[in-house]
């Protein structure tokens, strides 16, 4: 058994961000960080627009829909209650006027709450600080906060914490603190999102063809045994964090109703197509699959638009976030020909029929891995020379990490390798597997996969690595 859990030195010194080829330089601004403003939060937030302007971004003072962050400044009360129960919540939230009042979509990416508080979030339990940080997400309408933790002296800085909507917490520590969250935050905001940015085909394929597949029911079989396995959560409903009056108006007005974790997908050579499991914003609990939350993706190029393939008479829905690394990591493996055996099921055959990627199949689950069998499924490190930082699903660095873990994976692109199976971890948020079309492979997708997490992964659903930053390259 070999331990895949990532560590770095604190005190490691910083990466030069500027000098990775998708670093850009950014239009930042803040709001809120005045003279009113918690003094050790207006401290912090100095330092970090100083460093900010050291990295060569611009602080503006105005903006209206043309700036790359934007940080709002809110306040949180001190109290005997939990952080979580302290948490403010206003009609209408705080990043909700001020995106109108600048000209950016109400739950832009682009919005980074702060926050000061007396609480130290990195000795506490993973799922609490993500509870608490949905919370915040929640009632600010922000999908990003950073929590500004005061030390004992008026303006001291005792640690910061980046809290996503993936789930990620890293935390970072005096004196580098601002420096860190700068670049973790400037990686963010270079990843542009790309999740909403899909074509619908009508009609695009035949109605008997699609009640013929079986992916539909193949995916919702695999749904099941993620659920039972764990790696599946229930959906949460957004009430969990706000008020009824606010979740009201979110479903009304911003359709958000849902948070539903996780996804599952596979390659359907009949099809010549991706199908994935619909966004959780559609309702659905990828645990207990129907044939309608299930989505057809074209396997196009991967910086071509993505089009969802509407089967014939059907409007469908919307396909998960990781839809997009997904179509770009099948392009980064090579080709293999399958054949249909006796049975009906596709399997590798040099001579087959259809030729299709090498990754048969797949699953993205928020856990946490600390050891697996590497005889039976090969880890492949992230690459933090090149991608540092992790980012947020739906973005189009996402889609490239993806592909460039795929290309450095030795049992996708060495024949003699005999490994099936293939996982890599997302940084500060869980786990993306693959299984390959390989001899020997189980006839039913994802079965093999997820026999594997059940025997030779040891996953935990209540913690994931949150590594510290990381060493420049040599």
């Amino acid at each position: 058994m070999t331990d895949t859990s990532p560590s770095s030195a604190a005190s490691a010194p910083l990466h030069d961000l500027s000098a990775l080829p998708w670093w850009r330089p950014l239009l930042v601004q803040a709001v809120g960080l005045d003279e009113e403003a918690d003094p050790t939060l207006a401290a912090f937030g100095r330092q970090l627009l100083t460093a900010f302007e050291e990295q060569g971004h611009t602080v503006v003072q105005h903006s209206h829909g043309d700036i790359d962050l934007l940080l709002v400044a809110t306040r949180i009360p001190d109290g005997p209650e939990p952080l979580r129960d302290r948490l403010p919540e206003q009609m209408p939230p705080l990043a909700v006027t001020a995106c109108q009042e600048h000209g950016l979509r109400v739950g832009s990416r682009q919005v980074v709450l702060l926050a000061e508080i007396p609480e130290r979030l990195s000795p506490l339990p993973h799922a609490e600080v993500v509870e608490t940080a949905r919370t915040a997400m929640a009632r600010a309408a922000a999908p990003k906060v950073l929590f500004v933790t005061r030390g004992e002296c008026p303006g001291q800085v005792e640690e910061v914490t980046f809290c996503t909507m993936e789930g990620g917490h890293p935390t970072e520590t005096a004196p580098q603190a601002a420096d860190r969250m700068r670049d973790r935050l400037v990686a963010a905001a270079c990843a542009r999102n790309i999740s909403d940015s899909y074509q619908t085909v009508p009609n695009a394929v035949p109605a008997r063809v699609w009640d013929a597949s079986p992916a539909p029911a193949q995916l919702a079989r695999a749904g099941r045994t993620m659920g039972e396995l764990g790696l599946l959560p229930p959906p949460t409903d957004i009430s969990r964090y706000v008020s009824a009056e606010l979740a009201r108006l979110y479903e009304q007005y911003m359709g958000w109703k849902r948070l539903s974790e996780g996804m599952l997908f596979l390659v359907d050579p009949d099809l010549d197509a991706l199908v994935v499991s619909a966004s959780g914003s559609w309702d659905v609990d990828k645990r207990n699959l129907n044939p309608d939350d299930v989505t057809i993706v074209a396997l196009d190029p991967p910086h071509s638009p993505l089009r969802v393939l509407a089967p014939e008479g059907r409007r469908p829905l919307g396909p998960s976030v990781e839809a997009w690394e997904v179509r770009a990591f099948l392009h980064a493996a090579p080709k293999v020909r399958v054949t249909r055996t006796t049975s009906g099921a596709w399997a590798p055959h040099p001579d087959g029929e259809r030729e299709v990627p090498l990754i048969r199949a797949g699953i993205h689950a928020h856990v946490g891995v600390e050891r697996t069998d590497h005889a039976h499924i090969e880890t492949v490190p992230p690459n933090r020379e090149s991608y540092p930082y992790g980012f947020g699903c739906g973005s189009d660095l996402t889609a490239d990490v993806a592909a460039d873990t795929v290309r450095r994976s030795r049992a996708v692109h060495d024949p003699d390798d005999p490994r099936h199976y293939v996982r890599w971890p997302m940084l500060y948020h869980g786990e993306m597997a693959v299984e390959l079309w390989k001899p020997a492979l189980p006839a039913e997708p994802l079965s093999g996969l997820l026999d594997v997490f059940a025997t030779s992964v040891g996953f935990r659903t209540d913690h994931i690595e949150q590594p510290v930053s990381p060493c420049p390259p040599h």
